[in-house]
């Protein structure tokens, strides 16, 4: 009876304080968004002028996504972080399938490193066309005793694939584990996975989605974007989201209950997002999503054209956001969790629409300019605050600059790395901007036919390629160059920090192409040995690992 108070009075408690979380959470967004508002309206904008108001509408759902972003780094940077119950050991009765699913992208290394200290049975849905693609698998699968399942009909993509795997397997297990084509899980984490399932206190949970790191850093192109992703660890995944009690699921090194599944009838087909349409179904029936403190590891594109189609797909997928979520019976909470994805695809597509406006929304002449030009010379601070617009932006960015400095200090990201990044990611912000209106587009028109599959290993793009990738964003830059020259010169002094990295952006892209440097003085063996447990991230440990793997394997094979 003793111990059934003091369980019942630390759950008590530890309720308490995740209710303290969301409601100081909520405040923080709510404060920050309404004040930003109110000085935007109040200080900057002309209401008797149609083009002010127009991006009055467009700033509000710019900052809207901002307030939200910032007020997540204020809240994690300030509440204590709440770690997930678990088991003290691994149980060793669960039965647990991993499920591999590639359609002509299999990466042989992620395929052969599939190996568990827990018993695992392996299947590879495998609905790849290229008869290349169908023979890596089998040649991998007969070496390491994986089960591979083809289907006649490609129904309902991948979630059909689970769901037909479920009709024919699930019955013989408790949970299952999804790996896409680029996916690694080091040995222990399915063991480790268990001890927070099997708890007590996660018994209401479905979805144990682990942390994910990039384990291809041999680009410069990926280790760039890379060096930022400790950021939405600490931020999310470790400090907000459980907390929060978002929705969420990656489709892919994620563990679930099968049971859960069962429920909702399997995943849910028919969304290029079916793995947060399948989260929103079984939160929609009490079950819930969590992250695991369990570092796993994925690929990133390799190149801008890969990062374009990658991008297409999830822009795709967010607007379906919109149906599965508002339809949903999840609170009005974790719904703003979820609507963050597709507002940030939006903002992408304002922020051009913002530009046109700011050059041809306003008036100005040479003589007018060169006045401006001069006495911003002469006096920069004095002028650059008489501007409304200027000063707010300034303000805002000061106030926003102070909690993301921490964040990345906490993190331990130096200088450097976030100046590479912030070059490289806005590059392919212009260029992604114009293929992923026309994703949008393509999505309302034609709807659900197929799900483009995200390229693995490509190589450094030539300069050919990068400039034929960069037409759309060169049409933009010209229909904004137009402008300042015919209708508004003073346009070129507010639009110089997004214009001029517009302009030399193929150039940013070029400079970070190429193999990397990163791993020249790694000591392979000792990596190896080091760099496969779920316990601590080690990404140039996976790479060798894999790589080696990858190599013995070949070799084995030539033997034959």
């Amino acid at each position: 009876m003793a111990a059934e108070k003091n369980q019942s009075s630390h759950l008590s408690t530890r309720t308490t304080g995740v209710l303290h979380v969301r409601l100081f959470f909520y405040s923080v967004f709510a404060a920050i968004y309404v004040a930003t508002e109110v000085a935007l309206g109040w200080f900057v904008i002309k209401w008797t002028h149609a083009p002010s108001v127009a991006l009055f509408a467009i700033l509000s759902v710019l900052f809207f996504g901002g307030s939200y972003g910032l007020a997540r780094q204020l809240v994690a940077l300030l509440v204590r972080y709440r770690p997930l119950r678990s088991l003290d050991h691994s149980p060793r009765d669960r039965r647990v399938a991993l499920l591999y699913a590639t359609m002509n992208d299999v990466v042989p290394e992620c395929l052969h490193s599939i190996s568990q200290d827990y018993p695992c049975d392996v299947f590879v849905l495998d609905d790849s066309t290229s008869q290349e693609a169908r023979n890596t698998v089998d040649s991998i699968s007969a070496e390491k005793h994986f089960t591979v399942i083809r289907r006649d009909k490609r129904r309902g993509f991948k979630a059909g694939a689970i769901n037909d795997w479920l009709i024919s397997h699930g019955a013989g297990y408790d949970y299952i584990v999804l790996l896409d084509a680029d996916s690694y899980l080091p040995f222990d984490w399915v063991g480790e996975t268990l001890k927070y399932a099997e708890h007590p206190d996660n018994s209401d949970v479905a979805i144990f989605q682990g942390l994910i790191n990039i384990w291809n850093l041999d680009t410069r192109f990926v280790q760039t974007l890379a060096s930022m992703s400790r950021i939405g660890q600490f931020v999310w995944e470790q400090q907000l989201a459980n907390a929060l009690d978002a929705v969420f699921c990656y489709g892919h090194n994620v563990m679930l209950r099968v049971d859960a599944l069962n429920h909702i009838g399997g995943f849910v087909e028919g969304y290029v997002s079916e793995d947060f349409a399948t989260a929103v179904a079984l939160a929609d029936i009490g079950w819930h999503s969590r992250f695991v403190p369990l570092h796993t590891y994925e690929a990133m594109p390799e190149n801008v054209r890969g990062f374009i189609r990658r991008q297409n797909k999830w822009t795709r997928g967010s607007m379906e956001f919109f149906g599965f979520s508002m339809e949903s019976k999840i609170s009005s909470g974790r719904k703003l969790h979820l609507m963050q994805i597709p507002v940030g695809h939006i903002t992408n597509l304002l922020l051009p629409i913002g530009m046109i406006l700011t050059v041809y929304g306003f008036a100005s002449t040479p003589a007018g300019a060169a006045a401006f030009l001069y006495s911003l010379l002469l006096n920069p601070p004095g002028v650059i605050w008489s501007v409304p617009i200027l000063r707010f932006m300034i303000v805002f960015g000061v106030l926003a600059f102070i909690p993301t400095l921490a964040v990345r200090v906490k993190c331990g990201i130096k200088w450097e790395a976030v100046i590479r990044h912030r070059w490289l990611s806005s590059a392919i912000s212009t260029l992604s901007m114009p293929y992923e209106f026309k994703s949008m587009l393509s999505y309302f028109i034609t709807g659900l036919k197929t799900i483009p599959v995200t390229p693995k290993n490509e190589k450094p793009l030539s300069v050919h390629e990068v400039l034929g990738l960069s037409v759309y964003s060169f049409m933009l830059e010209g229909i904004l160059i137009s402008g300042i020259f015919l209708f508004n010169p003073l346009a070129s002094v507010f639009n110089s920090p997004w214009l001029i990295p517009m302009v030399i952006s193929p150039l940013i892209i070029m400079r970070f192409g190429g193999k990397s440097s990163y791993f020249s003085v790694a000591n392979n063996e000792m990596l190896e040995k080091v760099g496969a447990s779920c316990l601590f991230p080690n990404p140039i440990g996976v790479n060798a690992l894999l790589k080696n793997a990858l190599s013995r394997h070949r070799q084995a094979t030539l033997s034959e």
